[in-house]
């Protein structure tokens, strides 16, 4: 049996179209070989109603220019081995893995381990889960030795919004990176995380979330200006209050802008000059309906006392940690009118659509991390000044402030401060406009 995979140009665009052409031979073909159940016995015993196994050769689904020089970098090939079983409860078990893979070129050499993947899907449901694992790649080259190992990526796919839009969950990491080289004086390591987290909330509204986590040792050595390198950052944020709206209108933005950018494509590409003007002016109708696309997008985007982004971030180095909490809330009236009648309304008095609640430690050891001694004094002198106006707390060292606003009311560090700071902040942001 075989299996043909093509573009999609109407929804890719042409332009896009043109471009993979140029690095993909297509259609894309793929052998798969089929067994029958209740039984499979190729390969190991299985049970189900069938057994599908196939290989992709990278070589095979490149344009011939490419093809040639993957060859010549690596001989092997890159192949990648899928098996697929379709169990009697209608669930998809599905193994894949790749080959190890060596190139070695101009005295450099790289090495890739076999990545290996796993998941279930439900056939009924398509939601299931996806694991795929790149045990290690290592790079030598002239005295400079590096390694990645522990490269892991899982995808939990758990909900479909409105039967469209697919709520999931995942991880991506990287357990350990270290790389080694003469001149420096110890190895540099480092370690990446990343989470991601999607969730329904009432009334068909979306929650999407992202956390970040990044450590390292001895950085700063690969830059001799580097004044200083955090040694550990986390940070996250959350946006909550995605309506179905939103979505389905930034759907059409996506669509709008492929219009766009293959109608700008056949303008420059036009060579027949009878046909140039009429082509210019396809290109401008289509530019008007992507920026009437984004505007109705836009509308949809801040609903009143729904949408909130939040933020969290948090720095370790020198064993001391500072850390910022954010969260912003839209309460003002649901947006209307053109691009510059919307923006000139969230430009004009912020202080009566927005709340926010921060809190702020900050750690006098990071004021280093500014590489100018004078941003370094500058940046103290403020903070000690919002010290002895109440704004700031100053213990251990530590910089502390809490904010909570909602329009008109702003209370800094549990006082009432509104009538002292927000005439002098809105006067400021009139002055900016």
């Amino acid at each position: 049996m075989k299996l043909e995979i093509d573009f999609d140009e109407e929804r890719l665009g042409k332009a896009a179209a043109d471009l993979y052409a140029d690095f993909v031979t297509l259609p894309i073909k793929v052998a798969y070989k089929v067994e029958h159940g209740p039984l499979f016995y190729k390969n190991g015993l299985g049970i189900g109603f069938a057994k599908f196994t196939a290989q992709m050769k990278a070589s095979e689904m490149l344009a011939q220019k490419h093809k040639e020089e993957l060859l010549k970098a690596i001989p092997e090939d890159i192949t990648l081995s899928l098996t697929e079983i379709l169990c009697f409860d209608k669930q998809l078990k599905i193994a894949m893995h790749s080959n190890a893979i060596t190139v070695e070129e101009n005295g450099a050499k790289v090495e890739i381990a076999p990545l290996t993947g796993s998941g279930m899907i439900d056939t009924e449901t398509l939601l299931g889960s996806l694991d795929i694992t790149l045990p290690k790649l290592s790079a030598e080259r002239e005295g400079i030795n590096a390694v990645m190992e522990g490269t892991t990526l899982h995808v939990d796919m758990k909900d479909i919004l409105g039967g469209k839009y697919l709520l999931a969950d995942g991880a991506f990491k990287i357990a350990k990176v270290r790389m080694e080289q003469k001149e420096l004086s110890k190895p540099v390591e480092m370690d990446f995380a990343m989470e991601f987290k999607t969730e329904r909330e009432a009334g068909d509204y979306l929650m999407a979330e992202i956390a970040v986590q990044f450590n390292q040792v001895g950085l700063e050595q690969l830059d001799s200006t580097a004044n200083g390198i955090v040694e550990q950052v986390n940070f996250s944020m959350k946006l909550q209050g995605i309506s179905m709206d939103a979505l389905q209108k930034f759907e059409a933005v996506n669509q709008k802008q492929l219009e766009m950018t293959d109608a700008m494509y056949a303008m420059m590409t036009e060579t027949d000059p009878d046909k140039a003007e009429a082509a210019l002016k396809r290109a401008e109708a289509a530019q008007e309906e992507f920026m009437n696309a984004t505007t109705e997008a836009l509308k949809a985007l801040l609903v009143k006392e729904r949408t909130k982004v939040s933020a969290t971030a948090e720095i370790s180095k020198d064993n001391a940690k500072s850390s910022m909490r954010l969260s912003v809330g839209y309460v003002g009236e649901a947006l209307s009118g053109s691009l510059e009648e919307m923006a000139a309304y969230l430009q004009k008095k912020p202080l009566e659509y927005l709340t926010l609640d921060a809190d702020l430690d900050f750690h006098e050891k990071h004021l280093t991390l500014n590489p100018s001694p004078q941003a370094q004094q500058q940046a103290k002198m403020g903070f000690d000044m919002a010290v002895v106006q109440g704004l700031m707390t100053l213990e251990n060292g530590v910089y502390s402030t809490k904010l909570e606003y909602t329009p008109k009311v702003l209370k800094i560090n549990g006082q009432d401060k509104s009538q002292e700071v927000l005439p002098m902040l809105e006067m400021s942001l009139s002055q900016g406009r």
